[in-house]
């Protein structure tokens, strides 16, 4: 298969981005994929992200992330942010996972994981490419992990979310008691 028409394949399913190895299977002559992924990476239709990871080049860098994580959402202060509950845009991208957290960039952006309990890995949506926290379950995941997001953030997106629906996705007693001063302060 031509690298366009594998492009057009990886492109149409979706994904931000692709591993080396996706595009080595597709190819008609795999000796030569990574040339041909280097070729268009010089044309500017694709960047080198991250060891064996490519990216579209109208990618959204959170999106990219959430692929080199993967499972992922974004979520914390980044996803108050993109829901517009607060004014304060955050430098990192920071994602939620189950497995043990890390840190990398994405494109020169700073990326950091913080690990949540399995069964508190839910109330995400897919929108624009992007596996995106719920604005309730952002604020919970915030709360939940202090070192995530200031409280100020957090009191400013309290103000534009429904906060009946945050305790359910709180992963302790601890987060409740949070939860309720920073109510009463908001």
């Amino acid at each position: 298969m031509k690298s366009n028409k594998i492009i057009e394949i990886l492109r149409g399913s979706g994904r931000a981005a692709f591993r080396t190895k996706e595009f080595v299977a597709l190819a008609q002559n795999p000796a030569y994929a990574r040339l041909h992924l280097h070729r268009l990476h010089k044309k500017g239709v694709l960047f080198l992200v991250h060891r064996g990871w490519w990216a579209f080049s109208d990618a959204m860098h959170e999106a990219v992330a959430c692929e080199i994580s993967t499972p992922a959402y974004v979520s914390f202060h980044t996803a108050l942010h993109l829901h517009g509950l607060t004014t304060q845009p955050h430098r990192t991208i920071q994602l939620a996972v189950t497995r043990n957290a890390k840190k990398y960039q994405v494109l020169g952006t700073p990326v950091q994981e913080y690990r949540v309990p399995k069964n508190q890995f839910r109330a995400y949506e897919k929108k624009d490419n992007l596996f995106l926290a719920t604005p309730e379950k952002a604020v919970a995941d915030a709360i939940s992990i202090p070192k995530s997001c200031p409280a100020a953030i957090i009191m400013e997106a309290l103000a534009h979310v429904k906060a009946g629906k945050i305790p359910p996705y709180l992963s302790s007693a601890a987060a409740n008691k949070r939860l309720k001063n920073l109510m009463r302060h908001a």
